[in-house]
């Protein structure tokens, strides 16, 4: 058991029997584990209260494993439910025991690739220790073995058929089948299946004979070639003679030279593509502590976002009604000053037209006109009618124009003394022709 001077964070492996953990300086420390649990149980090791585990690899023993191919388009339509669904329909599973992960390519017409379960009695105990629940990755030690091996290896990455990949450690061989083209996992490639056979405490010569054949036997189910495929990895001397593979690739090294389980596990980074953490068991956040106050922090953003979107939406009817504003302003001036086609100075301008006075007066004569103006114009837009003349002076307003029957006539009139508020004198008519000639005055 390491002390509590050691550094917080930790990347820790377990093979099924001993804990192993390295800090970010490559230290490794050996956890000492409680009392020993039944399967699918496992026996959490207490951490020291300044530590802190980052990363938790898992033995592929302790977990499910399956591979998977379905009638789906992309793989981003995988999730647990059908992975759960695949896993009740060819196994005597519960899919509710198990908390899964997987990763997929393009497969023919379909999707293929891996799953691997958590049990769900290990998942809550992960959330019961607070070392080990903040934990943001937690995955399979057979995973980032055998993909560590294959990004090791370009001519793997590169070959066009299945590709047999192995990691032998002093205790036993992870090995699994891939394909993809290029080798990436983000264009389409996707494992085969992947399996580990342990040899216990040491790996006899005669024992290499049926543990060879065991493996060939498992690639070539898996997909692979055989003679004709790939090969890549690493293996005991005496295992690669047993195997003969025409086509191997990889690195060889006595038994004794080969790394323990967890040694092997922890001198690799975590891969990506698969993990545990993800959905709604994702790592906890350090927020956490703020969980007393999640509900009036909630309430505070709430009522801002509330205050906001009333902000926005009163800014919003402000300025539709400047544009309308605008608007308005150019007809009335267009419709009062109908032979000046360019609007400089609205005021200035109606001012002008209404006599040009610069006294005191003027303004309060330039108000009634832009008063009188915007009446006519409300009126004008409920019964439209031919305007000719228009005019605003000492106070009094005189407009002509034309409509096309006296009934029509009589509303625009009528219609001007309630918009004005004042008396609307009809000073001459001219009903020669098919329309009325009118001149109106009021003040």
């Amino acid at each position: 058991m390491m002390d509590d001077m050691e550094p917080r964070t930790l990347r820790v492996s377990f093979d099924g029997t001993d804990w192993l953990a390295t800090d970010v300086d490559g230290n490794t420390f050996t956890l000492t584990a409680g009392d020993e649990v039944a399967l699918p149980e496992i026996a959490f090791p207490e951490l020291p209260d300044t530590a802190v585990v980052s990363t938790v690899l898992l033995p592929v023993e302790h977990l499910l494993s399956r591979s998977f191919s379905l009638p789906l388009a992309q793989t981003r339509f995988i999730d647990q439910e059908i992975l759960g669904q695949e896993l009740e329909e060819h196994s005597s599973e519960q899919a509710e025991d198990w908390w899964l992960a997987w990763q997929g390519g393009s497969a023919g017409d379909g999707v293929a690739g891996m799953m691997f379960g958590l049990p769900e009695t290990v998942r809550k105990q992960i959330d019961a220790y607070e070392g080990w629940r903040q934990a943001s990755y937690i995955g399979v030690d057979i995973w980032v073995r055998l993909n560590a091996s294959l990004e090791a290896s370009p001519k793997a990455k590169q070959f066009e058929n299945a590709v047999a990949v192995l990691d032998a450690d002093v205790s036993g061989i992870c090995f699994g089948v891939w394909s993809g083209g290029d080798g990436s996992q983000t264009a389409g490639g996707f494992w085969h299946g992947m399996r580990r056979l342990n040899w216990g405490a040491a790996l006899l010569e005669h024992q290499c004979t049926e543990l060879a054949e065991n493996i060939l036997r498992s690639l070539q189910a898996m997909g692979w070639e055989g003679d004709g495929g790939m090969a890549v990895g690493r293996l005991p001397v005496v295992l690669q003679k047993a195997l003969n593979l025409s086509s191997w690739q990889g690195e060889s090294a006595e038994l004794s030279e080969l790394p323990g389980r967890n040694e092997a596990n922890l001198a690799v980074d975590a891969a990506s593509g698969l993990n545990f953490r993800h959905g709604r068991w994702r790592a906890e956040s350090p927020l956490g502590n703020l969980k007393p106050w999640r509900r009036t922090l909630a309430m505070a953003v709430a009522l801002t976002v509330i205050w906001a979107t009333g902000m926005m939406w009163q800014n919003h009817r402000l300025n539709v009604q400047l544009k309308e504003a605008q608007q308005r302003i150019v007809t009335a001036f267009h419709t009062g000053l109908p032979n000046e086609a360019v609007m400089i100075d609205a005021m200035a301008q109606l001012r002008k037209a209404a006599g040009g006075r610069s006294t005191g007066a003027s303004g309060h004569d330039a108000t009634m006109w832009l008063r009188q103006i915007a009446a006519v114009h409300r009126v004008y837009q409920q019964t439209p009618w031919k305007i000719r003349e228009l005019s605003f002076r000492d106070g009094i307003m005189t407009m002509s124009g034309w409509a096309t029957d006296l009934q029509t006539m009589n509303r625009i009139r009528e219609a001007l003394q309630k918009q004005t508020g004042k008396k609307v004198k009809l000073l001459d008519t001219d009903l020669s022709g098919n329309r009325v000639k009118f001149r109106m005055t009021w003040s």
